[in-house]
């Protein structure tokens, strides 16, 4: 397609002290292969002191400011999406880097190609044996989070599979898969919606998008209950440069599942865990109190991708049966 062709393309990423990782993801979304004239980049900012804006300034994005009381991520993108103006938006966070300059074309080739898609996403993170060991897990697995892995809800598919084998019915277009939901259980889906996902700006306009109760993946419970059921997972990737350490990342996750499943579940239409996966969250349980399960599934990665970084695994299930444990029982006691 000629470049005056292309459609306008906005950004929305939000921010809050995001210098350690905003520099390489705007610089990543400037070097694409794309009309620059056509790629708006809109930064919604919850105030902060680092050098955030002034990178921001840098590449040119236009820098909305978040009320401070109501700062978090999913509040961000929610208010960031009020000053959208292109045919498509293209979510991304602080921590993400595009990996070559072709990653908006190849985004964007499936929602030309078929009309009635709502949205693409690729279909992994990035590995590279330089990244930090949990990022290198992350990419790894096709999650952060080793329940989802386990509830059938991953986000990203692993690399221990070589043909997609996420939620939905595939069919291989060649340098991606389209992707059917099921209309009839539209929370049946993986986790949606965040790092690297481009979408119809007049399907965003047909779900909940206002700030308050903006979440990514419940856009897409909206829109799929709705009848937009068709997705396509592109056969790419993209850098996820979380650099966490294991404790600071566990910290993030009971704060996420304290302010997401707990506090804001009253506007929330998705949650990783429904009344149908009683069974698979048992297997859970027991995968992680009893580690088999879990060491099993990293040799079996290691088998593939020859990485130290698979055998952490174990470990972040037992973590994860911690976390959302004791933030289950203290959501139990408040209620009494």
């Amino acid at each position: 397609m000629t470049e005056d062709l292309l459609p306008p393309i906005s950004v929305v990423i939000a921010t809050f002290n995001s210098a350690r990782t905003l520099e390489s993801c705007l610089k990543s979304l400037r070097e694409q292969n794309y009309p620059a004239d056509k790629i708006q980049l809109v930064v919604a900012d919850g105030g902060s002191t680092d050098q955030t804006l002034e990178m921001a300034r840098t590449h040119r994005a236009m820098i909305v400011n978040v009320p401070k009381d109501r700062q978090d991520a999913e509040y961000n993108k929610g208010f960031g999406l009020q000053y959208a103006t292109g045919e498509l938006v293209l979510f991304i966070d602080h921590d993400n880097v595009l990996p070559h300059k072709d990653w908006l074309r190849k985004m964007l080739r499936p929602l030309l190609e078929h009309q009635d898609l709502v949205a693409s996403e690729p279909l992994r993170y990035h590995f590279d044996p330089s990244l930090s060991m949990l990022d290198r897990y992350f990419a790894l697995f096709g999650v952060n989070d080793p329940l989802p892995y386990y509830l059938g809800k991953a986000d990203r598919m692993d690399y221990i599979h070589d043909h997609y084998n996420l939620l939905g019915k595939a069919s291989d277009e060649g340098e991606y898969y389209v992707v059917t939901f099921d209309q009839t259980h539209p929370a049946r889906l993986p986790t949606l919606g965040a790092n690297g996902f481009l979408i119809r700006t007049l399907f965003l306009k047909q779900a909940q998008h206002e700030p308050g109760k903006y979440f990514h993946i419940d856009i897409n419970v909206d829109l799929v209950g709705q009848g937009h059921v068709k997705y396509a997972f592109i056969k790419d990737d993209i850098i996820h440069l979380s650099n966490s350490r294991l404790s600071s990342f566990l910290k993030r996750r009971k704060q996420f599942m304290e302010q997401y499943y707990m506090r804001n579940l009253s506007v929330r239409r998705y949650s990783v865990y429904r009344s149908e996966d009683l069974g698979r969250l048992l297997l859970f349980i027991f995968y992680a109190a009893t580690v088999l399960k879990p060491l099993f599934d990293s040799f079996r990665g290691w088998l593939r991708v020859r990485n130290s970084a698979w055998f952490i695994h174990p470990l972040m299930c037992l973590a994860a049966l911690y976390i959302y444990g004791l933030t289950t029982l203290k959501g139990l006691f408040k209620k009494r």
